[in-house]
């Protein structure tokens, strides 16, 4: 299993997108070739490619193999200036709290068309950042791992707005440090997690709404305690 550090390749992500957006680059512009961005940023080739990853499933880059290939600025379609907006959004000053509400009510639409339109590729993923977060669940590292699951998940909906201002909220959390602070890490909560997981990987419709719903009580709970 390929290990990476899904919050240096949000942050890795987050700083390539405001590099494009600053400088205003055109669709077509050359960004870098993965090696040069691994070692810019100092991180592992696994983090660079989930950062890549992130801005292709927002339509920021794309990744062109072989001879003349690398990472080049996408062309934007009318939703992905949604991007540039929430990248705003994040320099601000936004509440968990506010997030958490708003993720909370698009979990139930995710998880659905993650269950209906998951492909091979997508669920043995899924299934892989399930196992990490309950390898890591008792430690520091477990927030991150709550929001990597959410985020891949997010990634399956071929619905381009709300892919894009769901992993755009989840990539705030992750960089704010905040979630940790919000929940409490039981048993419940890993099972529920775990099932957003299940749900996905046994295509179970049922079981996805019984975990949105068990979620959403329990992050009610914490926003309220």
């Amino acid at each position: 299993m390929t290990i990476t550090n899904t919050a240096a390749a949000v942050q890795v992500a987050r700083a390539l997108e405001q590099e494009i957006t600053s400088n205003g680059w055109k669709p077509g512009h050359f960004v870098g070739r993965r090696q040069e961005l691994a070692a810019r940023f100092a991180v592992a080739p696994a983090t660079l490619s989930e950062a890549i990853q992130l801005l292709r499933s927002r339509g920021v880059v794309d990744a062109k193999p072989g001879p003349g290939g690398g990472i080049f600025v996408a062309a934007r379609s009318p939703f992905m200036q949604l991007s540039d907006q929430l990248l705003q959004l994040r320099e601000e000053k936004t509440t968990v709290a506010n997030c958490l509400r708003v993720l909370d009510a698009l979990d139930g639409t995710i998880l659905h068309d993650a269950v209906e339109f998951a492909s091979e590729s997508d669920i043995d993923e899924v299934r892989e950042r399930a196992a990490r977060l309950e390898a890591e669940w008792d430690s520091p590292q477990a927030p991150a791992a709550i929001w990597a699951l959410h985020a891949r998940i997010a990634r399956i909906t071929p619905n381009e707005l709300l892919r894009s201002l769901y992993t755009n909220l989840v990539d705030y959390i992750i960089a704010a440090e905040l979630e940790d602070a919000m929940a409490p890490s039981t048993p419940e909560r890993l099972r529920t997690h775990l099932d957003f997981a299940a749900a996905v990987v046994e295509r179970d419709h049922v079981l996805a709404a019984s975990a949105v719903d068990r979620h959403r009580g329990a992050s009610s709970a914490a926003l309220h305690s």
